[in-house]
């Protein structure tokens, strides 16, 4: 994200640290991943499927509709600040948002999109929600041991 439009939206939005808008945040960060992780595997189209279980967050709602309609990054970034302006949305939720929205359009690997969503959070914060994702299969992004490179080699499953 640009920094401007960090400056602009640190200088302007709400900005609540409560424990309950906190986990409401950790929330939608999961939901976000979830969403990431279909939509690299299934497509785009998969994020219909989501429709019904993200009306609690707004602004993510309306951030994926923007991608389902095929808007440019850049558009769907603007809107989304935009609209983070205009309803005074709490500056934590905007960031994840707008990131999490271009990540899923881009269809980066979850583990890049967790780790852009989890500098957001304290360095604390981020150990225990790392643990706290561990549940959620995401696509790994580390690389093949040996043992694993031999297997593809020799064409056997894993």
């Amino acid at each position: 994200m640009q920094t401007e439009i960090m400056l602009a939206l640190q200088a302007s939005l709400v900005k609540d640290y409560s424990k309950e808008n906190q986990l409401k945040q950790i929330d939608m960060l999961r939901m976000m991943l979830e969403i990431n992780q279909d939509a690299v595997v299934h497509g785009i189209s998969k994020l219909e499927d989501y429709q019904n279980d993200i009306t609690i967050f707004p602004m993510l709602c309306r951030g994926l509709k923007l991608v389902r309609n095929g808007m440019e990054p850049q558009v769907i970034e603007s809107i989304l600040l935009n609209t983070a302006l205009a309803n005074d949305v709490d500056l934590l939720e905007s960031l994840i948002v707008i990131d999490g929205v271009i990540s899923i359009q881009m269809l980066r690997s979850p583990d890049v999109t967790r780790e852009l969503l989890l500098s957001y959070f304290s360095f604390n914060l981020q150990d225990n929600l790392r643990k706290g994702l561990q549940d959620l299969k995401l696509n790994s992004t580390e690389p093949l041991d040996m043992k694993e490179i031999e297997k593809l080699i020799n064409g056997q499953s894993s």
